[in-house]
């Protein structure tokens, strides 16, 4: 039977969920606004964003492979398994260090490859490795840091990281500065300082978590300091191995087929790249709230698939959607009527104002469709049906944006039409293609949860 409360569980959750992405988009923000301060060079700010694209590639494994143990931790605390969940905390605590480093040391050979891979000048190619370098040094904080921040939200204990999003912010914002100024001093790449600021904002968050959750049990589910161990456990893997992998090639192929997307668009006039790239900043604001929000739906559906509670997800599903629909179109048909606007803001060159308003018109409608194909994804990916999730990404990330920025420009008089036109038509596509999916219902037959024969089975081979 469907709660009668799916309205308060949604935004009892979701909304703090939101507010957490616009935290973490103001911990982006800091290490921009100290180098722009501090070092006041347009290839020192490109340098930056272009680390955290070479980074997002080099952690896809490790992101993948937590993300599959925190639904696997999920459902079975929602089943009640507790001791499996503590087993999977442990288990992902330990693959963390191990792959933080494996990624660090990965991350120094290959950094020279990836950097001749952008189209960047030479300085912004030293800012690039001067950051990285200092960054990678301690990425193992980073990357456990980041699994710590997860754990909450699975179990939907929410004010806890407030309070450990604060502390990062508040050390990053006053050491980024400081370390800035001792390495100039000291005659060290100042924009090194800021990399290791967010290494140490980063361990001051981690200890204040391992605390809580290890030392304090705020998790409420049996949490010791005998949890914490640096033995890693492979175990665990290895049973729940088709998921994981699945869930690896998913983020690998996703965060690939993202580069792909941008690579793709470079080869098309610069005009056309060029407000691409920074008109589609106009929707990144609220994309981010808007999917911090039915990201939240992630651990519920992993409880509910724990739970064998379908139906109340069916119903989460159809609620969340309305609160998208309402927010997503409001946002776009707003943008569409404040096109030309937003074109003069952005740009002063009159050939490229009228690009932004086409740009607007064509994008901005599907956008709020796109924004509701991830309801379905995320239902998908927090049910552990690892064949759904590669199927969407397949699909959504390689066929049609592929297939349709490579055709459908083409058969437009003017080819800056042509290519908005297919930026729409894909996201379109993505939400029609990703809601069937959802309504053959196979992600109702997915689970991490095994039978007591299976497990048997597993233990005696």
């Amino acid at each position: 039977m469907v709660t009668q409360t799916s309205w308060t569980k949604i935004f009892k959750f979701s909304l703090p969920m939101t507010f957490i992405g616009i935290l973490d988009l103001g911990l982006i923000l800091i290490d921009f606004f100290w180098i722009y301060v501090l070092i006041g060079n347009t290839n020192a700010m490109a340098s930056v964003r272009v680390s955290s694209s070479i980074v997002i590639i080099l952690e896809s494994v490790i992101v993948a492979v937590i993300s599959a143990l925190m639904v696997y931790i999920s459902q079975h605390s929602g089943a009640g398994n507790l001791k499996q969940a503590r087993k999977g905390i442990s288990t992902a605590f330990s693959f963390s260090i191990y792959g933080g480093i494996l990624m660090s040391i990965i991350g120094f050979l290959c950094i020279p490859l990836l950097i001749q891979l952008f189209g960047i000048n030479d300085a912004s190619r030293v800012y690039i490795q001067d950051y990285l370098g200092m960054y990678l040094v301690g990425y193992v904080i980073v990357a456990l840091n980041n699994l710590l921040l997860f754990l909450p939200r699975y179990f939907q204990k929410i004010t806890i990281i407030y309070k450990a999003l604060g502390i990062t912010f508040a050390v990053n914002f006053i050491t980024s500065p400081l370390l800035m100024i001792l390495f100039s001093i000291l005659h060290y790449p100042v924009i090194s300082g800021a990399a290791l600021g967010t290494i140490l904002a980063n361990l001051a968050c981690s200890l204040y978590l391992i605390w809580k959750l290890f030392f304090k049990d705020f998790l409420g589910i049996g949490l010791s300091k005998k949890d914490l161990t640096i033995k890693f456990k492979y175990t665990l893997l290895i049973e729940n191995k088709n998921y994981i992998g699945s869930q690896v090639l998913t983020g690998i192929t996703f965060n690939l087929s993202s580069f792909l997307y941008i690579l793709i668009l470079s080869y098309y006039p610069s005009n056309i790249f060029n407000v691409y790239a920074l008109g589609s900043y106009a929707f990144t604001f609220f994309g981010i709230i808007a999917n911090n929000f039915s990201a939240s739906l992630i651990p519920m559906v992993s409880q509910n698939t724990g739970a064998k509670k379908f139906d109340e997800t069916k119903e989460l599903v159809r609620r969340m959607l309305t609160i998208l629909a309402i927010y997503g179109f409001t946002i776009a048909i707003f943008i569409m009527i404040a096109r030309n606007f937003i074109g003069h803001i952005l740009s002063k060159e009159e050939n490229l104002q009228v690009l932004f308003s086409s740009y607007f018109l064509f994008c901005s409608i599907p956008w709020a469709f796109n924004i509701l194909a991830t309801v379905f994804i995320f239902v998908t990916a927090g049910s552990g049906d690892s064949k759904g999730s590669m199927i969407l990404t397949i699909v959504n990330m390689y066929v049609l944006v592929i297939t349709g920025l490579l055709t459908i420009p083409y058969f437009f008089y003017t080819m800056s039409t042509g290519v908005f036109f297919a930026l729409g038509m894909i996201q379109i596509l993505t939400f029609l293609f990703s809601m069937f999916y959802y309504l053959t219902g196979r992600w109702t037959k997915a689970s991490l949860i095994k039978s007591k024969e299976q497990e048997e089975a597993l233990a005696s081979t």
